[in-house]
């Protein structure tokens, strides 16, 4: 497939791993460097990139790979995955509320409130606080009006349908390549209590469907620290395994 020459602003491919066998793809996994340290301490977009991605192979049912396998690091889409099946596009975004982000950053920084705190509720897109806003609600710590019934699903599938409709202009813009299979991985670090992801991805799938997400990308990642849910005909919610104990 040919391929857009890349723009000087583009970042160069990089290598990130190569693979023969489902057992080389283990230990190239368990090599990786896939640190993200605090917000405080210097987190960039690459450290999630890079997080998220070897999870995903670590997770996927080895039987939707292909080998020999490259995993290059690219720019629009973030990685390529280059097997004999048909080479993949994925692309990367966060789920994250930028002033619980900035919060969390004032805590680890200054020290600010109590350890154990209230979840806060967010709203995807919502405006930015100034940090004098943020601290007093960090020491205030309020409780909030708290969750019922299953809003707690209901406002994961909607701050996830966010950040994929924020993705697909930019997914079709001119100097996005595509490839064969195209996929969006999205990191879910949306401050909720405890989630019913079946239930969640339910929601979801019909959200996806009517923005039209599945004729730009051809599968919808969602994980967190435990659990990947696949988008694509019916959700399939998968157990994520950590790259250097894959099965």
């Amino acid at each position: 497939m040919k391929r857009r020459p890349q723009s000087r602003n583009q970042a160069m491919p990089k290598i990130i791993l190569q693979s023969n066998t489902p057992s080389e793809l283990k230990a190239r996994l368990a090599e990786l460097d896939i640190a993200v340290p605090p917000r405080s301490e210097g987190r960039r977009n690459h450290h999630a990139e890079r997080y998220c991605i070897a999870h995903l192979l670590a997770t996927l049912p080895i039987n939707r790979l292909s080998f020999p396998l490259t995993l290059t690091h690219t720019d629009r889409p973030d990685f390529v995955l280059d097997m004999p099946g048909g080479n993949v596009g994925i692309e990367h975004t966060k789920a994250v509320p930028e002033n619980v982000a900035h919060a969390d950053c004032l805590r680890e920084r200054e020290g600010l409130g109590p350890d154990v705190y209230f979840t806060p509720h967010a709203m995807p897109g919502e405006p930015p606080k100034t940090a004098v806003q943020l601290r007093s609600e960090i020491m205030a710590d309020a409780p909030g009006c708290g969750w019922d019934g299953d809003s707690p699903e209901r406002e994961w599938a909607s701050a996830m349908a966010h950040y994929v409709r924020e993705k697909i202009p930019k997914a079709t813009a001119d100097g996005f390549v595509r490839y064969p299979l195209n996929w969006l991985i999205v990191y879910d670090n949306w401050p909720l209590p405890a989630v019913d992801y079946t239930k969640a991805a339910a929601y979801l799938m019909p959200l996806l469907g009517e923005m039209g997400a599945f004729s730009v990308f051809d599968a919808v990642f969602v994980h967190d620290a435990s659990r990947l849910c696949e988008f694509c005909a019916d959700p399939i919610i998968h157990a994520l395994v950590r790259p250097g104990s894959m099965r």
